[in-house]
């Protein structure tokens, strides 16, 4: 579990081991650079939150519909981007929140805010099989912090903890057109296997509207489940959480 300060080392070099991995896979993909295509999605996701946190001997209930959260939202950046050669591609999918909402403790006592830091960043390689299913093989970075500070008439209460982790993860994607305009695309990825989350699971489909030969709308849904525990004591930190909720965007090919 990740506390107050400075981050070690190790945890700030994961991110980049995220794109080293997209590096390492651009590679690859550059010998197969015959017919190189490109997409970039801009997307807002409405998520509802369910499951539980907790940190040290202590579990919290989470259940936060799309309202809750659109509510407690004070930044969020969401994007995607996917290369494709006639064989090999390479995604990377960043969706990053920031949460602050109100909170209070010892029975009311207490009050003041809590605020919530998620980023989600998942690159994958992939290796084409025909022209609807893709091999997808490669990694999901997590990266969570939670802090609370709470005030009342004699004391001021602040705390603040976290963790992130890297999971490996494998799956397989399908697309497909549906006549002159409308395509649809969908993918599910499972990993973790212990070496990070115990578990974790992503499944999305969208259908897109194309507009033209550089631009689409696309109406999708998204589903994720992370099942994640490490450390003991008050060295334990838990996140067992299941987000899932509809997504639109903007897609832009180059």
């Amino acid at each position: 579990m990740r506390s107050q300060g400075l981050p070690p080392l190790t945890n700030i070099a994961k991110p980049f081991a995220a794109m080293l991995l997209l590096c390492s896979a651009l590679s690859v993909a550059a010998a197969d650079n015959k017919a190189w295509s490109n997409q970039a999605l801009i997307y807002i996701l409405a998520p509802t939150l369910d499951g539980t946190s907790g940190i040290g001997p202590f579990d919290t209930a989470v259940d936060m519909d799309a309202g809750d959260v659109f509510d407690a939202l004070d930044g969020a950046f969401l994007g995607l981007y996917r290369g494709e050669g006639e064989r090999w591609g390479v995604q990377l999918d960043i969706v990053s929140m920031d949460l602050k909402m109100d909170g209070e403790g010892d029975r009311g006592a207490l009050s003041g805010e809590v605020n919530v830091e998620q980023t989600t960043v998942i690159t994958t390689a992939s290796y084409r099989l025909n022209k609807e299913f893709r091999l997808l093989g490669g990694a999901l970075f997590n990266d969570l912090t939670t802090g609370v500070s709470l005030t009342g008439p004699s004391e001021t209460r602040q705390q603040s903890a976290g963790d992130d982790w890297v999971d490996p993860v494998v799956g397989m994607a399908y697309e497909t057109p549906l006549g002159a305009h409308w395509d649809f695309t969908g993918s599910a990825l499972v990993g973790g296997f212990g070496v990070g989350s115990d578990m974790v699971m992503v499944v999305s489909g969208s259908f897109a509207y194309r507009f033209n030969h550089w631009s689409s709308l696309t109406l999708g849904y998204r589903y994720l489940d992370f099942d994640y525990e490490d450390g003991e004591g008050a060295d334990r930190f838990k996140f067992d959480m299941k987000q899932y909720g509809p997504a639109v965007g903007v897609r832009f090919d180059f």
